[in-house]
């Protein structure tokens, strides 16, 4: 029966393949909506300009251009069966090719209105938006109209979460195997998977991504933020991403009451996600004995501890340092790259712990870009499992993780993701050198890029911007930003020989 089911599904993948067996329809009926559904956004935004009686031009232009190309792309698959069965490629084809639109086209508003005139500089604005880096080229954010300043915050909230997850949410009609394109866009090593049908599971996501961002533009307006900057602030930090409405980022405020908020919503952020839907549930256990969760707050601890101390010892107030400390070491760790001060002039040692976080950064199904705290603590423990193999050769010593075994298979994975990873990050250092960037500067660009941080070293650092450097090295940056959102092998993956091969 099993073999007869397998040949019937072969049977309709090959009617509903043509060329190279990958299928087109499906593809473009997956970018085509994503395009469609950004023109909303984008109309949106535009009622945000007419508020604030500003031209509301560029935004229905831009949404006008967005929404033919979507349905032009689209429509021509509309009539199409619905496909059942989609492989690996079409998956990782769909998800990068609609980042990459996404960012292509949620550029136009900065370049029709002429407030990012050059297309190097809106690409790298969007992408850096979508991708929740939070770097920028702006060296003056407040000359920035209302409405566009909302459309770089809006850009973050959805990518936060992921696009492709907002259209499971509420474009079931695009058919196909959900579950794959759920995985092409938060791949990567995660534990815990709660599995029922994939789109009743973005709906929950996103329903709780939702109500935690409704929460702290209440709160952030408590604190003393109108309710523009409230909404535009809560979009960027529990969505990880760190744009600010304010050149200053949130030392504008000087509130202690805002920054706390802030730190305590980076971190449900940077969390995963599905550990709220077992909260939720009532399942404590799951919650609380999670063990990245207790990793990712301990390093947090310890690293603000020894910030802390280190500023004390630079004789500034305890009180003072501690504030310092926590608030920056969550900013970077959790990948969203608001700043209060600038780690760049505290010393070289701070560089250093600095560059490690935006390196290991928050938990696997968080809206946190980075290598991901789980494949640290697993690298961590296959290191420990290697030295007792070595002691016992004979003995079979698996690496545990909330207390199962994991397959070889899984641990082979994450150490080429690793390698993979660290690779990027010399190669684009090279790379970034090579564009002109001094040296140290093109090491903390290569890897706030990739990972999705945001600030850098040196002119780069949070009190600085991206808006120096070369057309070249922002174009690179920017496709390093989406490489990195995807997790590398998802976009990766479309220029190697064997992945174009029937």
């Amino acid at each position: 029966m099993k073999e007869t089911e397998d040949k019937s599904q072969q049977t309709r993948r090959n009617k509903n393949t043509e060329g190279t067996g990958l299928n087109w329809k499906f593809i473009c009926r997956v970018s085509g909506s994503m395009l469609a559904l950004e023109s909303l956004f984008i109309f949106a935004t535009s009622g945000v300009s007419i508020y604030y009686k500003e031209s509301p031009l560029a935004f229905i232009l831009s949404g006008i251009i967005t929404l033919a190309c979507g349905l032009a792309i689209a429509l021509p698959t509309k009539m199409h069966n619905r496909i059942k069965v989609i492989s690996k490629r079409e998956s990782c084809i769909s998800v990068t090719l609609t980042w990459f639109l996404f960012t292509v086209f949620g550029s136009l508003p900065f370049l029709l209105s002429r407030e990012i005139p050059l297309p190097a500089d809106a690409f790298f604005e969007t992408s850096s938006g979508i991708t929740t880096t939070g770097a920028s080229i702006l060296t003056n954010i407040e000359e920035l109209s209302k409405g566009m300043l909302l459309w770089r915050q809006l850009l973050q909230w959805l990518g936060g979460m992921g696009i492709i997850v907002f259209s499971l949410a509420i474009l079931p009609l695009m058919g196909g195997e959900a579950a794959q394109l759920f995985d092409a866009e938060s791949s990567g090593l995660t534990h815990d998977k709660f599995r029922p049908r994939v789109v009743q599971m973005a709906k929950r996501l996103w329903g709780i991504y939702l109500t935690l961002t409704v929460v702290l533009i209440f709160l952030l307006t408590l604190g003393g933020m109108d309710i523009f900057d409230a909404v535009c602030h809560a979009f960027s930090t529990i969505s990880t991403g760190g744009y600010s409405t304010k050149q200053a980022s949130l030392a504008y405020w000087d509130s202690v009451y805002l920054e706390t908020i802030i730190c305590v919503f980076m971190v449900i952020g940077a969390i995963n996600f599905s550990l709220y839907y077992f909260l939720i549930k009532g399942q404590f256990k799951k919650f609380f004995k999670d063990e990245e969760l207790r990793w990712f707050l301990c390093i947090i601890l310890i690293c603000s501890l020894v910030v802390t101390f280190g500023l004390f010892y630079q004789n500034n107030r305890l009180i003072d340092s501690f504030r310092l400390a926590i608030f920056q070491v969550i900013s970077i760790f959790t990948t969203t790259g608001f700043a209060t001060g600038d780690f760049c002039d505290w010393g070289p040692f701070y560089c250093i712990l600095f560059l490690l976080l935006m390196v290991v950064c928050g938990c696997a199904g968080s809206t946190s870009g980075g290598l991901k705290t789980i494949r640290a603590v697993v690298l961590i423990k296959n290191t420990f499992s290697e030295f007792a193999r070595l002691l016992n050769p004979r003995a079979i010593i698996p690496v545990r993780l909330n207390g199962h075994a994991l397959s070889f298979g899984v641990v082979q994975r994450l150490m080429a993701f690793v390698f993979l990873y660290i690779f990027i990050i010399f190669f684009s250092w090279g790379v970034l050198i090579l564009s002109g960037m001094p040296f140290m500067d093109a090491m903390g660009a290569a890897v706030t890029a990739i990972s999705n941080v945001g600030p850098g070293f040196g002119e780069n650092s949070p009190s600085g911007s991206f808006a120096g450097i070369s057309d070249f090295a922002k174009w690179y940056m920017s496709l390093l930003m989406i490489v990195g959102r995807l997790e590398i092998f998802t976009a990766l993956v479309l220029f190697t020989p064997n992945f174009w091969k029937e």
